[in-house]
């Protein structure tokens, strides 16, 4: 935002009451958006995105929605908006433009090059995918995530305020200590929802929108087993490993128009990431790096990374296993191999000095089982 911006800004546009637009004067200044009838947003509050239908810019907040498909109106909301606004504004203007200049031809070149190969060499094809897409723009990530955590019917969502902190403290505690990854997880901008189910699970979409199930809650022992859960959902955004998979799940096609940005190609196969996810169809080597960078984000956190590994016990007594004779058909690893492996990395690391988080667990386990009236 500029410090001397004083200039109110007016523009045509429209509001949209009960789903209609009604045509509208709308005026923008350094602190919101106004209608003509004087009903107003305020853009800490606002949301944007682009009607696909006509390529409209939506400032919502609530149920009341501005908007304008002027060409220029997407300029004066970063002249009124500026910084309030930045980062929604970038991944739209990403979206609506993709890739320019020599980035731009060299992936075209890139993707023409192996579409005669990918029939016959899919390794070749997956490879191609997951290089692409680690050149790609994180809003892309969080554009796609947001447009499939709109899209889903995940449950009744928990918004307990003791239950939610207690996981914001789990991904505070966490996100510092992930090291090198495709995607810096202090930049990640964690969503956290929790949602009633009889799963004990949890799962994450790119972008770093992540739903922890209730059974997932009263079945801990306690808060370090459900932070290495978290731990290894945080491990699949920053390694992007959700967007790969779609990637490669897709078809060339849809690959190539995720690898170029088309919006229409992105938001299209929003679904598709949110079935992969929530049934957590990750390869066995995405799998297995996740668990890999959880248990080492644990322990460098001061965390008992062994509580991690109880997780899978629990999941073997609740559901069985996949038996060893078997475990190859499996796209995840057995259980007793991860955990086998997990008390292999701890056992590896530099011991850290143990700090607990501080929660109360029993009082989030109440409230998750609705015992408390969560006031």
């Amino acid at each position: 935002m500029q410090d001397e911006f004083e200039t109110t800004l007016s523009v045509d546009g429209f509001r949209s009451v009960d789903g209609q637009r009604r045509t509208a004067r709308l005026k923008l200044d350094q602190e919101g958006i106004e209608a003509e009838d004087g009903e107003r947003i305020r853009w800490r509050q606002a949301s944007l995105r682009r009607d696909e239908a006509d390529g409209a810019i939506l400032v919502s907040a609530g149920s009341t929605v501005f908007g304008s498909a002027e060409p220029g109106f997407l300029r004066t909301l970063e002249s009124a908006a500026g910084n309030d606004l930045d980062r929604q504004l970038a991944r739209i203007q990403g979206l609506k433009t993709g890739w320019r200049g020599s980035q731009f031809i060299g992936c075209f070149a890139f993707f023409l090059l192996i579409g005669w190969t990918v029939t016959s060499i899919p390794g070749c094809y997956r490879s191609a995918v997951d290089t692409a897409i680690d050149s790609m723009p994180y809003e892309i990530d969080v554009a796609l995530g947001e447009a499939a955590q709109e899209s889903m019917d995940a449950g009744d969502v928990i918004e307990d305020e003791v239950v939610v902190e207690a996981m914001r403290a789990m991904l505070d505690r966490l996100s510092d200590h992930f090291g090198d990854t495709d995607v810096p997880a202090a930049d990640v901008e964690w969503q956290i929802r929790i949602v009633e189910s009889d799963q004990i699970n949890a799962f994450a979409l790119p972008g770093g929108y992540i739903t922890v199930f209730s059974s997932l809650i009263e079945a801990a022992n306690d808060p370090e087993m459900v932070a290495g859960v978290l731990a290894h959902e945080m491990a699949h955004v920053v390694q992007r490993h959700g967007l790969k998979r779609v990637g490669n799940q897709v078809g060339l096609m849809a690959g190539l128009r995720l690898v170029l940005g088309d919006a229409g190609g992105l938001i299209g196969i929003a679904g598709e990431l949110f079935s992969l996810a929530s049934a957590n169809d990750y390869s066995r080597e995405q799998e297995t790096e996740a668990d890999l960078l959880a248990t080492r984000a644990m322990v460098r956190a001061g965390l008992d990374a062994t509580a991690f590994a109880e997780f899978f016990e629990v999941l073997e007594r609740e559901y069985g296993d996949v038996p060893s004779s078997l475990e190859w058909m499996s796209t995840h690893p057995g259980h007793d191999t991860r955990i086998e492996a997990i008390e292999v990395i701890i056992g590896e690391m530099e011991p850290v000095e143990r700090r607990p988080l501080e929660i109360d667990w029993d009082e989030v386990q109440s409230r998750v089982g609705g015992e408390s009236d969560g006031d």
